[in-house]
């Protein structure tokens, strides 16, 4: 067996491993006026076969029969474009490891959450999702807006590395849990109904496919209960990673931005958030305007 159909294996067995979906009840649902859309820090990206493989083809049939670590050792490095990805390094290679910068403690930060403008040099599309969720949704009607903070995944620092493993665990954990540990009561001077965070399970580039997943779940804050959640994927053919990932990766997160809207929407239509009642778009002071004054936009 090669070493990709391993991959395939446990990318099956890594969707077997999420709750199943849960739809929050319709009195729930019709009680939704008001809903914050909180981005989920992503994994890196996972690109099979490896960039160091493709680009010397004949190191793939070596590395089938040696092991792969007499050569390389897997670390996040970032590519021009700013998009965070898991692979390989050769040892000789003086490309040093992306570190993720600590923030610093303030009086009014909420415990789990980050600056969005911490994840600048960064690719990150789940910024882009939530922003595209909120505008979803306020077309339905619903008061939506996108935060300015984002939910950092549980990993310890030492762990933040080329292991996907560490990143695909942490996400597993952040979507299982039934009840959040955020909260978000605090955030902002307006009251929000419900909270849907948005992160992503799948983000890879295998040969010329790009499967994606996308992961949202439903909050309500007064009890930090989960109420909804689901997931969705997607696999086009976008091209191969060469491609993709070239001048500035401008054709891959365009992908991943246009296919992410996609599951999206149907995410959204999976939790049955239907348009709000009509008297829920007559409101004066929208949360929106609350939270712009409040906290500062990604």
């Amino acid at each position: 067996m090669t070493r990709y159909s391993v991959l395939l294996i446990l990318a099956a067995a890594l969707s077997g491993c999420l709750a199943p979906p849960l739809k929050p009840s319709a009195d729930k649902l019709g009680a939704i006026r008001t809903i914050l859309v909180i981005a989920v820090e992503p994994p890196p990206l996972e690109v099979t076969p490896d960039l160091m493989e493709s680009g010397i083809p004949a190191l793939y049939w070596q590395s089938e029969t040696a092991p792969i670590d007499l050569f390389f050792e897997r670390k996040l490095y970032r590519r021009p474009g700013g998009v965070l990805i898991a692979g390989l390094v050769s040892h000789h290679d003086k490309t040093p490891e992306t570190v993720f910068p600590s923030t610093p403690a303030a009086p009014e930060k909420i415990p789990g959450l980050e600056p969005a403008a911490s994840l600048a040099e960064t690719f990150a599309p789940t910024l882009a999702l939530a922003r595209e969720a909120a505008s979803q949704l306020s077309s339905d009607g619903f008061e939506a807006v996108s935060a300015g903070h984002y939910y950092r995944l549980p990993i310890p620092p030492r762990d933040r590395a080329g292991d996907l493993a560490e990143w695909h665990g942490a996400i597993r954990q952040w979507y299982n849990q039934d009840v959040s540990p955020i909260d978000y009561r605090s955030y902002g001077p307006e009251r929000i109904d419900a909270v849907l965070e948005v992160g992503l399970g799948t983000y890879r580039i295998f040969e010329t496919q790009m499967p994606l997943q996308v992961l949202v779940k439903l909050i309500d804050p007064a009890t930090r209960r989960v109420i909804g959640r689901t997931g969705v994927e997607a696999v086009p053919v976008k091209g191969t990673a060469q491609t993709l990932l070239a001048d500035e990766a401008e054709k891959f997160k365009e992908s991943v931005t246009e296919t992410g809207a996609q599951l999206v929407r149907r995410g959204l239509s999976d939790l049955g958030l239907p348009p709000a009642p009509r008297d829920a778009r007559m409101g004066v002071n929208g949360i929106e305007t609350a939270l712009a004054a409040e906290i500062p936009a990604p």
